[in-house]
């Protein structure tokens, strides 16, 4: 038997283990979890369930034996099933919820195999406090750059190719999978708040904290969102780059970023009439008509006119970040982007 090694929360993305294994109910792990780790379940949600009843109304004593054969049934289905493949030099690290019974018992079951195990000392709760501090107690101390601009400006597009060339990126739209406006669902499945803050928390941690982050200029939240304090105050502050574009060159790169969900023709009508209150009906039927007629570049414009430009530029003047500088697209193809992120990367710091 192997000794088993206790590690701290923080010290996860500095040792490398061969898989990172959330031995928490399933229902627990749906909920967040450590960002790459598989959930072989110490005990199922009816199970847990069972175990804290018999804990409560009978006996500690009594739950921990019910327990205990429980475990044992399901990490010999796991070693049987999924961790058979495994050599002798394979590494795991381990947690629960708190570092108690049951990732103690997983992992011992694991290191008499003959597996160098570790786990993670306070389990899932100690790596959530760990996020929270960061993301929402401490200060962002961070350099950031924001890139800004109206509805159709390719901003996520460039910010993809900044990332390609070596730049620090956080596409906040995709970790919230939302595309922050009323049309951006992208599938209507977001994930949690725990969930994205945990993706957040990951990727921050990834950089050096010497070079600069770039993201993309949003509202503090991204459908239902919300991004976390400490961020949302550094980014409010935050040195701006502003794209612009003609109405009619961001009206057809709108229509091609919203492919997908213009062949979906009932979502997309329901989307449409959630803006009654705003926009007013006729002139939602008016665009309704328009998408029935596969009128797309004309809906986008009117889109852009009415909607989108009005509302970007009301948060626009409410925000007091600093503008340092202002780049003009005529067309969105390929080489225009290249010009634009060559600009950009000109203005970063490092």
């Amino acid at each position: 038997m192997k000794p088993i090694e206790y590690i701290c929360a923080n010290e996860i993305g500095e040792n490398s283990f061969d898989a990172i294994i959330d031995v928490r109910s399933p229902s627990e792990f749906s909920a967040d979890h450590v960002p790459e780790a598989i959930n072989l379940p110490a005990l199922s949600d009816s199970e847990r369930g069972d175990v804290g009843s018999i804990y409560k109304n009978v006996s500690p004593f009594e739950a921990r034996k019910l327990g205990g054969a429980l475990i044992a049934e399901n990490v010999g289905q796991h070693l049987r099933k999924i961790l058979v493949k495994n050599n002798q030099t394979w590494k795991p690290l381990i947690y629960c919820w708190r570092g108690g019974r049951r990732s103690k018992a997983f992992a011992t079951i694991l290191s008499e195999v003959g597996w160098k195990v570790s786990v993670i000392e306070g389990g899932y709760k100690s790596y959530r406090k760990i996020i929270y501090k960061s993301l929402y107690e401490d200060t962002f101390e961070r350099k950031i750059y924001l890139i800004a601009g109206n509805t159709g400006t390719a901003k996520t597009q460039i910010l993809k190719l900044l990332g390609d060339e070596g730049v620090n990126i956080i596409d906040l739209e995709g970790l919230a999978n939302h595309k922050g406006s009323v049309f951006g669902s992208l599938d209507d499945v977001q994930p949690t708040q725990k969930s994205f803050e945990s993706e957040l928390y990951r990727k921050i941690k990834r950089f050096d904290p010497k070079e600069p982050i770039v993201l993309e200029a949003e509202s503090n939240k991204i459908g239902r969102i919300s991004l976390p304090s400490a961020l949302w105050k550094k980014m409010r502050t935050a040195d701006r780059i502003v794209l612009s574009g003609p109405v009619e060159q961001r009206s057809k790169y709108l229509v091609k970023e919203y492919l997908l969900l213009i062949r979906d023709q009932k979502r997309f009508l329901e989307k449409l009439a959630s803006l009654k209150k705003i926009q007013g009906l006729e002139r939602v039927l008016y665009w309704s008509n328009l998408f029935n007629e596969k009128n797309y570049i004309k809906l986008a414009e009117e889109l852009i006119k009415h909607h989108y430009d009005p509302r970007y530029s009301t948060s626009s003047d409410k925000n007091g970040s600093q503008i340092i500088k202002r780049i003009k697209l005529d067309n969105f193809e390929p080489s225009d982007l290249k010009v634009a992120v060559d600009k950009i990367k000109s203005c970063l710091e490092f």
